[in-house]
């Protein structure tokens, strides 16, 4: 079983294509998808907190690792907005990683102050595993008042990873997500602003199938040419821009087994920067921490 783990084994090398003309970058079944401007309007507390509206389509960010500022030795993964067309981007979260018990979890706020002080505004949830990191289940901040009902916290999504399948011709990860179905909102007043929630997934969600969503990571495909695994983003060679680098932490989710329409997906672009996509019924909490699961070190998978 390995720790570390290395970079080098799913996805593509060839160009992205610009983010501001991404019409098809992902799928051909996204084409209608809307501009970055029908969602740059929205507030982040809507953008992390609420399940993108289905008429905006998909929105774009990026997940950066960088050194948090006045805290030596501490570094954060930054949650950006891919905004395009001259828009100043958005910082909308930041993560902590850290492990106890030998178990890895992940700290996340609107910002680095919601990180290290629990009851700040901007705190919105954190990430937990189990030992093996087969398991990660994310979590919502919590409030006193659901404390009194023995509720202090809503699982607001479950990712699980599968034991490295092997084949003839070599390895590749296996995931799958749930979230909760109807995810309806809640209001919660706090002194400065009303925060909307979405509810959890129900006890005993794993038998009620009709009150969850499950993702499944789509299949890469072998490249002869490559002798390796590689997911298709469907980018267009020749034009300029980012790159998707090979990483075994490269995913994209699909609601069906064999479905066409991408609702998630991570793809590395550089030395700890990832560019994140998502869609409806996501909300961008739900994504960043999905992502952060698939970025995290594992024992569970040896590639």
């Amino acid at each position: 079983m390995k720790l570390s783990e290395p970079d080098s084994m799913l996805g593509g090398t060839r160009p992205w294509e610009p983010l501001s003309s991404s019409s098809d970058m992902w799928e051909f079944s996204d084409a209608e998808s809307a501009p970055a401007s029908s969602w740059s309007t929205l507030p982040n507390r809507s953008l992390l907190c609420r399940p993108l509206p289905l008429d905006v389509g998909r929105c774009t960010c990026i997940i950066v690792k960088e050194p948090a500022q006045g805290r030596r030795g501490v570094a954060l993964y930054s949650l950006y907005t891919n905004e395009g067309q001259g828009r100043q981007d958005r910082k909308l979260a930041v993560a902590r990683h850290g492990r106890r018990g030998g178990r890895s979890q992940f700290i996340v706020a609107q910002n680095p102050k919601g990180i290290f002080c629990g009851s700040d505004d901007s705190f919105l949830g954190s990430i937990t595993a189990n030992l093996m990191g087969s398991k990660y289940q994310i979590w919502d901040q919590g409030s006193p008042l659901d404390s009194l009902k023995n509720q202090s916290k809503r699982l607001l999504g479950v990712v699980a990873f599968v034991p490295t399948v092997s084949t003839l011709t070599g390895s590749f990860r296996s995931m799958r997500a749930w979230i909760p179905k109807h995810q309806s909102m809640q209001l919660k007043n706090t002194r400065t602003t009303q925060i909307q929630h979405i509810n959890g997934l129900p006890k005993g969600w794993e038998e009620k199938s009709n009150r969850a969503h499950q993702l499944f990571s789509r299949a890469p495909c072998y490249n002869n040419v490559a002798s390796r695994y590689e997911l298709d983003f469907r980018e267009r060679a020749g034009r300029t821009g980012p790159r998707i680098q090979a990483s075994v932490k490269n995913f994209q989710l699909i609601m069906e087994e064999k479905g066409r329409q991408t609702i998630l997906q991570l793809g590395r672009i550089g030395k700890s920067k990832y560019l994140m996509d998502y869609r409806y019924p996501l909300t961008g909490y739900q994504a960043f921490c999905t992502c952060l699961a698939s970025i995290d070190s594992k024992l569970c998978c040896s590639v």
